[in-house]
């Protein structure tokens, strides 16, 4: 299965954007991946992917601060986000019900799991 939809991976662990991208890229999604949440922004700005995979816990700019700098450009043009971790409460959750378009998904994850989400997202099966 080919799709045109582009899926960026934004974590500071190489080995977790591999197996990602891997899935990913098996099941005919474009990828690209950024090490931190800066470099994600960029890539969101000049890419515009149709979903973004992003940890919470990286340097220079951690998830949330890029989920928040992200929220509002889902205005004008909607784009899925999966922001994953190993360790927040449900009270830190909270913010993340309050984003457009984002869910959540716990470390470790099944890369089928987050699979079957984005397919669902984008209607296939």
């Amino acid at each position: 299965m080919q799709t045109n939809k582009k899926i960026l991976v934004v974590d500071d662990e190489a080995h977790v954007r591999r197996v990602i991208e891997l899935k990913l890229k098996n099941r005919g999604y474009q990828v690209l991946t950024a090490t931190n949440g800066r470099e994600g922004l960029d890539l969101i700005r000049i890419e515009q992917p149709d979903a973004v995979i992003v940890d919470l816990n990286m340097p220079v700019m951690d998830g949330e601060s890029l989920c928040r700098l992200t929220d509002p450009l889902k205005r004008e043009r909607p784009f899925l986000t999966i922001v994953m971790t190993a360790r927040i409460s449900p009270e830190e959750r909270t913010w993340i019900e309050e984003m457009n378009e984002t869910q959540f998904v716990e470390k470790p994850f099944s890369p089928s799991n987050l699979l079957e989400r984005i397919n669902a997202y984008f209607g296939i099966r």
